[in-house]
């Protein structure tokens, strides 16, 4: 993790403090305006590998306190010793839904987790993305998906995500 310096900007040291504090800070980014080729709107966790040994975690699609308490749930199970990995399922993360996790590219790393790559000097650490399901049970894989549901939530790495 980067070290405290005095030339670091009041949102770069909340960073580190979070992480310090709590093992986990949650990074809100807007997304594109759909004009580019950028991802829609997400929450990013920073600290998760460095606190708990746990990959970064990327969550679109969903509000955004939803996906900072989704984040906060994952740092609490890592904490005591549960991790979320590729291609993995799991029920109790979200109310009602399974959710699987997604070995993200490092392609997308700089869009998906610009804080994480500041804070830890480099892209050098495994990040998943949290994926969900529609109402009816549907994956954004899954070709019966409506595809304002695929839009808002790009499944960045392997597209059947162990389906």
């Amino acid at each position: 993790m980067r070290a405290r310096t005095d030339d670091l900007s009041p949102d770069q040291r909340q960073i580190l403090d979070d992480v310090e504090a709590q093992g986990l800070h949650i990074a809100v980014v807007a997304g594109d305006d759909g004009d580019d080729d950028g991802p829609p709107p997400h929450v990013a966790s920073v600290g998760l590998w460095e606190s708990f040994g746990q990959p970064e975690v990327v969550v679109f699609g969903l509000p955004t306190e939803v996906a900072a308490e989704l984040l906060e749930s994952i740092a609490d199970e890592a904490d005591e010793g549960h991790t979320f990995l590729d291609g993995t399922r799991h029920e109790g993360l979200l109310r009602d839904y399974p959710v699987r996790f997604v070995a993200v590219p490092k392609a997308h790393y700089a869009a998906c987790f610009g804080a994480a790559c500041w804070a830890y000097e480099g892209c050098d650490f495994p990040a998943v993305q949290l994926v969900w399901p529609d109402k009816q049970g549907r994956w954004p894989w899954d070709p019966a998906a409506r595809e304002g549901f695929r839009a808002a939530q790009p499944v960045l790495g392997r597209a059947d995500a162990g389906a």
